[in-house]
């Protein structure tokens, strides 16, 4: 859970890829590291989903970017 407050909530899933790491490790093994670093670079996504409860108690969804 990324926020909430009294009738809305902001859901994560997923976690953003360390790119400063990656690129680190690449430097100091010579790129080696770059073909590593790609995998979870082009896979990885943050997914954020926005859950708001309505005055009749229905629950809305909403997905952000």
């Amino acid at each position: 859970m990324e926020s909430r407050s009294g009738s809305q909530a902001v859901l994560v899933r997923g976690q953003p890829v360390d790119h400063v790491l990656h690129a680190f490790l690449a430097v100091f093994s010579c790129g080696a590291r770059g073909v590593v670093w790609a995998v979870p670079a082009l896979r990885n996504k943050v997914e954020r989903i926005a859950l708001t409860v309505d005055s009749q108690g229905q629950i809305l969804t909403v997905e952000a970017p």
